[in-house]
């Protein structure tokens, strides 16, 4: 074992152990070094015997060295060699840069204009703009309406395309932030509507300003429309979304899907007028047959539709006429996502029969559990009990199994209670389905429990719920080179390169043996750098989720390591909490990150925010503290949740959702639960967490408590969880 990160001779046992690949390792020693010269002889060593990836990665270090010339022929050798996008991009990088035009055009002419990067495409362009390249023109109107618009996108058009003014704000043109929810997804993936736009600058386009002969008026719209909804100028881009449908309806412009898309967004954001909008769209839909854009304007008509008071029925409607017209799969699961939303607001009796239609239609069960996870505390709110018991039954094989796996535990958990009415039997059997909950931990953990299993028992069934076999058509000589180019990095004292490589071949079939290795080696540079720490768990996470047998108690260490332990346990004593609480509060809140920032500003192991902070350090008597101090961190942090234990009279979970959302609320959602269960005290804490308005919070609460419990289970060799929940 290495005593440090970076403690090794470039010589001897790492050379006998990686034979040929070993230059590229002692290249990059080398390359450190300065001596490049030296490097460049191990890399061209390396190439000629070593394995796929240290020979690549050598090839590409190549790239790095020498005259102009030296690195224009590496990189051509290396697109030759190694024909991957990311090969391709260095090359043109390097050749562009060089002024070869002509070699760039030549090497990116197999490039697709919709699968290869944004910024090779972006090269490709630039390179044919500079030659005259007859099919240039073509080409950026190709890449413009054919894709997503992203940041390259954007750079190209202001550069090459438009001259554009600023124009000044004006309250008609800045659209409701609150009311933007699916801005960017090429499927329209529903994102929080509370979101607000990234850049509120509205900007105007002249339209006189024509960028080069050869595109006609109805491609210059077209492209101009792109970039307004890109900026979220939804008033200007509703005017020329009119013109586009004009162009559809002659015939000069083809009704390409991100343009169908982006005229969507443009009326929906950039008017009021949700019902006229509506029937408009329906009879473009209606006028569309089987065309692409017959889903795009039927969705939309439904997003109108939603929007409009009393309409609710043609909005459904209108989604299932979508996800009928749909050409891809995510197409038709975002229509049925937005059906089955919809439906929410139906009574419970209508929406069951619905959920049942849509499960046997939808390709991707993953894509609805947030829409089940906010059913969950209808149903209890309702009263309706039983559905939960239908529900997990109907829907096991269709949708997620954490889904199936939530219903069942909820079902079982309502027979305890004699809530529904059914037999020991039907519990046992839901919480034996419940137990099977994929990657979550949570319900598997509460089952277990119930059923009575001891710790043993819970590590087989989390160890098995959690493997993943390796794809079967990995490449079994691509597999063992990836493997070596990791373990390179170890042994050779590069941490800094194992995170990002893993994270760009784990697909290709790391063993879970080497992956565990690696974290192994990064947990222990934690104790240098902080960050290695975090990545060695976030590697776990993948390593769990790819593991090519069952894991052992020693691979999920990994995943819940004991960071920090002297002070969580110097905490613990002094607040009178189990440990296991504290790190799984710390695990959840910043994975071991001494230097975590959240959006809002909370700092630091336990993510406090300054003014919190500061009132803990007024009642300690610690004027003086930093945050990105661990062991304050952790003392503070302690103090506050035990102080939130207290006031909610020792219980944890009420204490960890109160961290999360504040006591207040969590008061009122018990209240309210305690009414909706017909209770007067002693509301059930794990049916309780089902009726938390927030999805946030339920979240929250299901990660503190499966980390508490994990730790519980690992290190201290127990299974009675009941002092922390029941």
């Amino acid at each position: 074992m290495l005593s440090s990160c970076t403690d090794i001779s470039i010589r001897g046992q790492g050379q006998k152990k990686f034979g040929a690949d070993a230059n590229y390792f002692i290249g990059l020693k080398l390359l450190e070094s300065g001596n490049e010269n030296e490097a460049a002889q191990k890399f061209k060593s390396c190439i000629k015997k070593g394995s796929y990836y240290c020979a690549m990665k050598s090839a590409r270090n190549l790239c790095l060295i020498g005259s102009v010339q030296d690195k224009n022929a590496a990189c051509l050798k290396l697109a030759k060699d190694y024909p991957e996008e990311e090969n391709l991009l260095i090359a043109a990088r390097q050749l562009y840069s060089a002024e070869e035009i002509s070699k760039v055009i030549e090497l990116t002419e197999k490039c697709d204009t919709e699968e290869c990067s944004n910024e090779l495409i972006k090269i490709r362009l630039e390179a044919m703009r500079k030659r005259g390249d007859s099919r240039y023109l073509e080409a950026v109107f190709d890449w413009f309406t054919k894709r997503q618009i992203s940041p390259f996108h954007k750079d190209f058009f202001y550069e090459y395309l438009y001259i554009e003014p600023e124009l000044e704000k004006s309250e008609e043109d800045i659209i409701n932030a609150s009311d933007i929810d699916d801005l960017f997804s090429d499927d329209f993936a529903k994102e929080n509507s509370d979101s607000a736009p990234a850049d509120s600058e509205i900007a105007g386009i002249q339209k006189e300003n024509r960028p080069e002969d050869g595109l006609s008026q109805a491609q210059i719209d077209a492209l101009n429309l792109r970039m307004l909804i890109y900026r979220r100028n939804y008033t200007l881009g509703l005017e020329l979304s009119k013109a586009l449908l004009s162009y559809f309806k002659e015939g000069s412009l083809s009704a390409l899907p991100q343009l169908c898309s982006d005229i969507g967004k443009a009326y929906l954001y950039g008017s009021q007028e949700f019902l006229s909008n509506a029937e408009y769209f329906k009879s473009l839909a209606n006028g569309s047959g089987s065309s692409e854009s017959a889903f795009y304007f039927w969705f939309y008509a439904g997003r109108f539709y939603e929007k409009a008071p009393h309409y609710k029925s043609s909005a459904k409607s209108c989604f299932l006429n979508a996800a009928k017209a749909a050409r891809t799969d995510s197409q038709k699961d975002n229509a049925l996502w937005y059906y089955l939303d919809i439906s929410l607001k139906d009574s419970v009796p209508q929406i069951i029969p619905a959920i049942e239609k849509c499960c046997r239609q939808w390709s991707n069960p993953y894509y609805f559990d947030d829409f089940f996870d906010s059913f969950a505390p209808v149903l209890l709110a309702s009263g309706n009990f039983d559905a939960f018991g239908s529900l997990y039954k109907r829907m096991d094989g269709y949708a997620s199994d954490e889904v199936v796996a939530q219903y069942a535990y909820i079902y079982a958990r309502l027979i305890e209670e004699k809530l529904v009415s059914a037999s020991k039997e039907e519990e046992k059997l839901a919480l034996v389905r419940a137990m099977k909950s994929g990657a979550s931990f949570y319900y598997s953990f509460l089952a277990a429990c119930r059923l009575g299993y001891d710790h043993l028992h819970i590590e087989k069934i989390i160890s098995e719920n959690h493997a993943r076999k390796n794809p079967a058509h990995c490449d079994k000589e691509k597999s063992l080179a990836a493997e070596k180019l990791l373990t390179g990095y170890a042994t050779f004292g590069f941490p800094q390169m194992i995170f990002p490589e893993y994270n760009a071949l784990y697909k290709k079939g790391i063993s879970a043996d080497t992956a565990f290795y690696l974290c192994d080696f990064l947990q222990r540079c934690g104790s240098e750098n902080n960050s290695y720490y975090v990545q060695s768990i976030r590697l776990a996470v993948k390593a769990c989720d790819y593991a090519d047998r069952e894991l052992t108690p020693s691979d999920l260490k990994y995943l819940f390591p004991q960071g920090f332990e002297e002070y969580i346990n110097e905490a613990a004593d002094t607040y009178r909490m189990k440990p296991e609480i504290l790190y799984g509060l710390i695990r959840t809140e910043s994975f071991f990150n001494t230097q975590a920032v959240s959006h809002a500003g909370a700092v630091g192991l336990t993510q406090l925010m300054p003014g919190t902070a500061a009132d803990i350090a007024r009642r300690l008597k610690k004027p003086d503290f930093n945050l990105e101090d661990a062991q304050t961190n952790i003392n503070f942090g302690s103090y506050y949740f035990s102080d939130l234990v207290r006031r909610c009279e020792g219980d944890y979970l009420s204490a960890v959702f109160s961290y999360n959302a504040g006591i207040t609320r969590v008061r009122k959602w018990l209240k309210s639960s305690l009414i909706g269960f017909n209770k007067k005290a002693d509301m059930p804490k794990d049916l309780f967490l089902e009726t938390v308005p927030f999805k946030e919070t339920r979240d929250y609460g299901r990660k503190v408590f499966s980390a508490a419990i994990m730790y519980d289970v690992l290190y201290n060799n127990s299974s009675d969880i009941s002092v922390l929940f029941f």
